[in-house]
């Protein structure tokens, strides 16, 4: 993201759902001032401790990215890897989006699509937060219509997780993946390793790759 927006030292940029701060510190290595905001406290500590770890420095925001206490037209660059996608009302999400960010400002979003990961849960009678489905910001009609005051383009994208066994991808995703996590919390054992068999049958020789959507845009 940081390469595909072109960031030039001194530039403001802000990153939606920062979660660990992945790419805010990349960010910031470039030379830009750098802003993360996270709804999830717990995830801003990791951001920070990356950026501690790094020796670049990061302002962190605990908010909603549907009501950023950031003043209007402040960031030349912002970016959200499947942070911002989640926010239950996108249309309020894209509003304040377009709120705090420049004319002219460089914008890139990704967005999980219609997998066969994101099919399990539901199979599995997982409940999901009330809202629209983050998925549907791959849908290049639905991120138009939600994002009217930007120039939008669309590239797609693999990402990989690759370990030694269908086990260690699953103690990664199921200790490091918020939603996955929360919801494993509220699990039995047996829920539990229902989930786990459910789960593991997409990354049966430790290799999960996804297909994603990636939103390139620009501020009217």
């Amino acid at each position: 993201m940081v390469e595909a927006l072109g960031v030039v030292p001194g530039e403001r940029f802000l990153d939606v759902g920062t979660g660990t701060g992945g790419v805010a510190v990349r960010a910031a290595r470039a030379g830009v001032d750098v802003v993360g905001v996270d709804i999830s406290s717990d995830q801003l500590e990791k951001a920070l401790a990356a950026s501690v770890e790094a020796g670049v420095p990061l302002e962190l925001i605990e908010c909603d990215c549907q009501e950023m206490p950031l003043e209007a037209a402040s960031f030349d660059v912002a970016a959200s890897a499947f942070g911002f996608v989640f926010a239950p009302d996108h249309a309020r999400a894209g509003a304040e989006l377009a709120r705090v960010c420049k004319p002219g400002a460089r914008i890139a979003i990704s967005s999980w699509t219609y997998d066969e990961f994101s099919m399990v849960g539901e199979r599995l009678g997982r409940e999901y937060p009330p809202g629209e489905d983050s998925r549907e910001w791959s849908d290049e009609a639905h991120a138009r219509e939600k994002l009217p005051g930007f120039d939008l383009r669309f590239e797609p994208g693999t990402w990989r997780v690759e370990e030694a066994s269908a086990e260690a991808v699953w103690e990664l995703m199921s200790t490091s993946v918020p939603p996955i996590k929360a919801w494993l919390d509220g699990l039995d054992d047996r829920g539990r390793e229902r989930a786990r068999a459910a789960y593991s049958s997409c990354f049966p020789a430790g290799l999960l790759v996804r297909d994603y959507v990636l939103i390139l845009a620009t501020r009217r």
